[in-house]
């Protein structure tokens, strides 16, 4: 399983949070910003195609009015003072023509407010060709209609007259209904303003655009300059007019193809998103201070603690049992952590020691078990030495003899978990000499070659009797006259002294030279088993034992280079 820092995983927790809390707003936003789109556009639908459904009735109205007037039965109808007009050529008779036909052309203007002007082209080449009713803010595009169309119908380009038609004009675009009537035509100016009004009021608010666009897109007029065409398929999706993201919403009309619609502002509908956008801001905000201040806690109160007790632990580890926590820290929990790990600290010391003392009885009864291995071995060959002093009734002899056992085993029966000095392991090695020599009747000579500076040295007791036993017993069966020379130098940085036991015997079987040492357990090599053994649990690994034959035994021992003045100057220490 793949580790990571606390650090690094609470960095990786914020920006997991963050990024759920966005994405989070982000579905929100978009889920409220599409209702509040659905339900704004079904809103302004609705009332656009009502407001539409107005206009188309009014045209209708206007329509039937129109034909009313044009072809009722009554004498005055404006089909009939239209004939009269035409063929007229009385100048009195044609003057009362004209004011029947102005003022019934004026009755249909005023009638409705969806009509801006009114106007009746004839075939007279005269100045009766055009009679025109309307304001006066509409003469200079009654004008150049007339201009235009009588160019138009004098052309005899009649196909591009339809009912309702666009004319393009300097003043902008005019919506046109137009009528035949016996060969002249009726041209009634549709009101621009009263349809803008219309849609405006069911517009979406005040921002929004009105338009009336033809069958292809393009913009017959509008309540704002637009620069594009308006495509019915867009309906009620958000397009881009001069620069800005407007909701397109209208309606198609069926009395001429003609598209009425309105533009709302994205952001004027988005503003009932704003209290949500606001709350999102200051959780934001609210957010990104307390993401520094969380850090700062966090690092406090929960990284900083756990990295004191994990370096404490690490120095527990390296072996310092006194590694404690000595602060205080504000989460319980972690206080309560601090506190066991204290507790667990105190407790290693205590096992510590508990071992250490342990381990010191432990080699104590195996230091005793190993001495007193060697106190019978010693014993039974006093025994027998004295058993045949006593069959010759050398009384002096024997009496030297006691003297000898009793300084050696005082030596022997002391606590062997002590370093004793060299000069008292020579001295205790005299008293055995000596006995040996009584043994063995003066065979058995002794060599011993110590600096002085040495004698001082502190060394494990019987670490030279034990070999200088070993060499008596085997040499002298070999050797009638034996030789044993005892060696001892330091080395050049005095850490380390080298002690030899040279005999001039048989030297050792093979077995033991080929044997591990601290396997050398056969009959026979007891004491060189004890302390070996006694020189691991004292030394450790510091201690080496060389075995070898050269003209005899020659045995090599490697021990620290511990003096009197060491051991006091660590004790003061």
């Amino acid at each position: 399983m793949r580790k990571t820092s606390l650090q690094r995983w609470l960095r990786k927790y914020w920006l997991v949070t963050t990024i759920l809390f966005v994405s989070m707003f982000l579905i929100l936003h978009t889920v409220l910003v599409r209702n509040i789109t659905l339900r704004t556009e079904n809103g302004i639908r609705n009332s656009i195609t009502i407001s539409a459904v107005g206009i188309e009735n009014s045209l209708q109205m206007v329509d039937g009015f129109v034909n009313e007037a044009l072809y009722s039965d009554s004498t005055q109808s404006t089909s009939q003072l239209y004939y009269s007009l035409k063929n007229e050529k009385d100048p009195l008779s044609l003057l009362s023509a004209r004011s029947a036909v102005l003022k019934s052309l004026q009755s249909i203007w005023t009638w409705s407010a969806m009509i801006d002007y009114i106007m009746l082209y004839t075939d007279r080449e005269d100045e009766f060709k055009w009679l025109e009713v309307g304001g006066d803010q509409d003469i200079k595009v009654r004008n150049q209609i007339k201009q235009t169309l009588s160019d138009y119908l004098e052309d005899g380009n009649m196909s591009g007259i339809k009912r309702y038609m666009i004319w393009p004009s300097d003043y902008g675009n005019q919506m046109l209904r137009v009528l035949k009537v016996n060969g002249s035509y009726l041209v009634v100016g549709v009101s621009q303003r009263e349809i803008l009004n219309t849609l405006g009021r069911a517009s979406f608010d005040e921002e929004s655009i009105s338009f009336a666009a033809d069958e292809n897109g393009n913009i017959i007029f509008s309540s704002a300059p637009l620069d594009c065409t308006i495509n019915s398929e867009n309906e009620g999706r958000y397009i881009t007019v001069n620069g800005k993201r407007y909701l397109q919403t209208g309606y198609v009309s069926g009395q001429g193809n003609y598209y009425f619609g309105s533009l709302t502002l994205r952001a004027d509908i988005l503003k009932e998103t704003f209290t949500f956008d606001m709350v999102f801001l200051i959780v934001s905000i609210l957010i990104m201070l307390l993401f520094p201040l969380s850090i700062v806690l966090l690092r406090k109160n929960i990284e900083k603690p756990i990295e004191t007790i994990s370096d404490k632990m690490n120095e527990i580890s390296e072996g310092d049992l006194d590694a404690t926590v000595d602060e205080e820290f504000f989460i319980k929990e972690l206080d309560v952590l601090v506190r066991a790990f204290n507790h667990m600290s105190s407790r290693l010391g205590q096992l510590k020691i508990e071992k250490y003392e342990m381990e010191l009885e432990a080699q104590k009864a195996t230091m005793q078990y190993l001495q007193q291995q060697l106190k019978p071995h010693f014993f039974a060959n006093v025994l027998n030495i004295i058993y045949s002093l006593a069959e010759r009734k050398d009384f002096e002899t024997i009496q030297r003899l006691s003297k000898a056992i009793v300084s050696y085993s005082r030596y022997m029966f002391q606590d062997t978990r002590e370093l004793v000095e060299l000069s008292r392991e020579l001295e205790q090695l005299g008293y055995y000499m000596e006995i040996q020599e009584i043994r063995y009747m003066k065979q058995i000579r002794m060599d011993i070659d110590i600096p002085d500076e040495l004698l001082s040295a502190l060394v494990p007791p019987f670490i030279i009797l034990t070999f200088v036993e070993n060499a008596v017993k085997y040499a002298f069966s070999s050797q009638k006259n034996s030789v044993i020379e005892v060696r001892a130098k330091a080395d050049d940085d005095k850490e380390y002294m080298m002690i030899t036991v040279h005999d001039n015997g048989a030297g050792y079987p093979d077995h033991v030279l080929n044997a591990d040492l601290e396997d050398v357990s056969d009959e026979g090599h007891v004491g060189l088993t004890n302390i070996i053994r006694r020189l691991r649990l004292i030394y450790a690994d510091k201690a080496q034992i060389e075995l070898k034959n050269e003209d005899g035994a020659f045995t090599t021992i490697r021990i620290p280079c511990i003096t009197m003045n060491d051991s006091f100057g660590d004790d003061d220490l």
